[in-house]
């Protein structure tokens, strides 16, 4: 016969699974930075989290692996193809597509902002999402950004003070350094890169993972309190009958 714990933690993952008891993790990527890593990440699966991308760049957004996709701008940029590295633009031309914006993050437990900082789209979008969504939702909004190399000195500058703004602004601010991918001169750029991306597949997927435990325990709390109680009762009159 089987345990009465085993029979609890059985009847418990039945109902979460009938349920559809699951996160919903929204991953905004901006840019064309952002845009690869949300490749690297739809390709990989995490389970519970929607990666969307979101660019003014039409032929980059075609090479872009992800969930949904949202080309934004073409009213404000007309023939240009991006926003030439003028935040002031990116942040404008996420002001006017904010319903979009909230249209995915409204329904989200957990959202996360990605993006490469110093140039226009990346760091304008992740800054206007981040006011946006601030008024707007209840919910914790986590951004992870990567700061350019040390080389680049007028994108490094704008980034830095990007991310000191945002940093203000969100639940947790992640700041990965593009400078600590030279740190190891045996190991090829591309690869460097790819251990920076594992790295931020990683984080979204312990969120998506505590999110997961979360919303179960909620679960538990709300649906599960006289569970206990039938599981016994059932289980005792087993025992009987056997």
């Amino acid at each position: 016969m089987r345990d009465i714990d085993d029979v609890r933690k059985n009847v418990e993952e039945l109902l979460i699974e009938e349920f559809g008891i699951r996160p919903d993790v929204r991953v905004f990527a901006f840019g064309g930075g952002a845009g690869r890593i949300a490749s690297y990440l739809t390709e990989k699966k995490i389970d519970g989290a929607k990666i969307i991308a979101i660019n003014v760049d039409e032929n980059g957004l075609k090479n872009v692996s992800a969930d949904k996709k949202m080309l934004l701008g073409k009213d404000v940029l007309g023939e240009h193809r991006d926003t030439e590295g003028e935040v002031k633009v990116a942040e404008y031309i996420i002001d006017k597509s904010k319903a979009w914006i909230m249209e995915e993050a409204n329904n989200a437990d957990v959202i996360v902002l990605l993006a490469s900082l110093g140039g226009g789209m990346g760091t304008g979008g992740i800054i206007e999402t981040a006011k946006i969504l601030k008024e707007r939702v209840k919910k914790p909004i986590v951004a992870i950004m990567i700061l350019p190399f040390s080389i680049e000195e007028r994108r490094r500058k704008i980034a830095i003070e990007t991310a000191n703004r945002i940093r203000e602004i969100v639940t947790k601010a992640i700041i990965l350094d593009s400078d600590t991918l030279l740190m190891s001169p045996n190991l090829p750029v591309a690869k460097a890169y790819g251990i920076m991306y594992e790295r931020i597949h990683d984080f979204i997927a312990k969120i998506t993972n505590i999110t997961r435990l979360e919303i179960e325990k909620k679960f538990r709390e709300l649906y599960l309190s006289e569970v206990d109680a039938v599981v016994e009762k059932v289980y005792n009159e087993m025992m009987i009958a056997a």
